[in-house]
């Protein structure tokens, strides 16, 4: 649902910036590169699209990339190193048959990355990426590609900074998707929370204490139960069995439909969650967050001014104490984030070209 979100944002804010144009979209999925050929647009398999996409010259179909005036990278990690691990070379299945492959045989046209992330260890400074010149190396070339890069976290522009490169710090794109179908805050029924086992996707090698994680959420969801309506808002099906874990007889939001998710956010009052992007979506309401983080995807939310912690060190009476202060009204942060946005989209406007 990430994706979905921040793929909308991105679209309100360029038909915002090329107004008076009949600007067309095009996805591609880029887990998928096989999707930019017209025609594949269903293969969802990555070693299918791998393999037929290797053996199909390009010129046999036409071609999403090939034709595109702007092809634009969208959210996501861009930039994560891990030593003997994974890292953004090597665990990079679109850069290769996307931008190497195709992009780059392009006479004309021109490439943004937009909302760009990192993705490492909850506490690092970033510099363990000048550890690897190969990894360096891919940073530099994709960015001298780009017409605009825009960063969505600090340690991104950081790293980048390493390495004598510029960027936009802009909070992710995915704030603006309720714009592109004019959604509007639409009351403040129940909380929302949402439970990633460990409190996210990786640990990158961190004692992280999986029990532990559960047994504090435990803790303070029956206690909410006390004095709100509560509802898990499951991104999978894996979330949703997590959920019933922690409380067989839970209320559960579970849709396939990202536009789901966005009416169902409309009418929450605040959020407790491990995936960011409910987060932002709660946010682009006017609704804080508590975000419950494993790695730097969750400093995402520092652009957005909402409360952030790493999950070893997440506890009941913490995330109680948070709960208050947002019941109290987050030092109104409904009206924080007004500005925020406005600001975002400003600066969106500035770092996107004319044309």
């Amino acid at each position: 649902m990430g994706d979905d979100f921040i793929r909308e944002g991105l679209k309100f804010l360029l038909r915002e910036r090329f107004k008076g144009t009949n600007i067309q979209f095009s996805n591609i999925h880029k887990h998928s590169p096989i999707t930019s050929r017209n025609g594949f647009e269903k293969v969802r398999s990555l070693r299918q699209s791998e393999r037929w996409d290797k053996r199909l010259p390009l010129w046999i179909t036409s071609d999403k990339i090939l034709s595109a005036d702007i092809v634009v990278q969208s959210g996501a990690p861009v930039y994560w190193y891990h030593e003997g691990i994974t890292d953004c070379v090597r665990g990079n299945e679109w850069y290769k048959p996307l931008i190497q492959w195709r992009y780059k045989k392009k006479s004309r046209g021109q490439l943004f990355n937009v909302a760009a992330g990192t993705c490492q260890t909850y506490y690092s400074d970033g510099k363990e990426f000048l550890q690897s010149p190969v990894v360096c190396d891919y940073i530099k070339e994709f960015h001298s590609l780009c017409t605009v890069t825009t960063v969505r976290d600090q340690l991104a522009q950081n790293v980048l900074g390493y390495l004598d490169l510029s960027s936009y710090l802009i909070p992710c794109s995915s704030i603006f998707a309720i714009d592109e179908y004019r959604l509007q805050d639409n009351g403040n029924e129940y909380v929302v929370v949402n439970y990633m086992s460990g409190g996210g996707h990786f640990t990158f090698g961190q004692s992280i204490d999986f029990s532990k994680w559960q047994n504090e959420f435990r803790k303070f969801y029956h206690r909410l139960k006390k004095y709100e309506r509560v509802i898990f808002s499951c991104h999978n099906q894996k979330e949703v069995d997590e959920a019933k874990e922690i409380d067989p007889e839970a209320e559960i939001f579970f849709s396939a439909n990202y536009l789901d998710y966005m009416k169902f956010y409309a009418k929450a009052k605040f959020g407790f969650m491990n995936r960011i992007h409910a987060a932002y979506q709660l946010s682009s309401y006017g609704k804080p967050s508590l975000i419950i983080g494993a790695d730097t995807r969750a400093s995402m939310a520092k652009e957005i001014e909402n409360p952030v912690v790493y999950v070893e060190d997440a506890t009941e009476e913490k995330l109680m104490e948070t709960y208050d202060y947002f019941n109290q009204g987050a030092d109104n942060y409904k009206d924080r984030f007004t500005t925020i946005k406005h600001k975002a989209f400003d600066h969106y406007m500035s770092a996107f070209p004319n044309g």
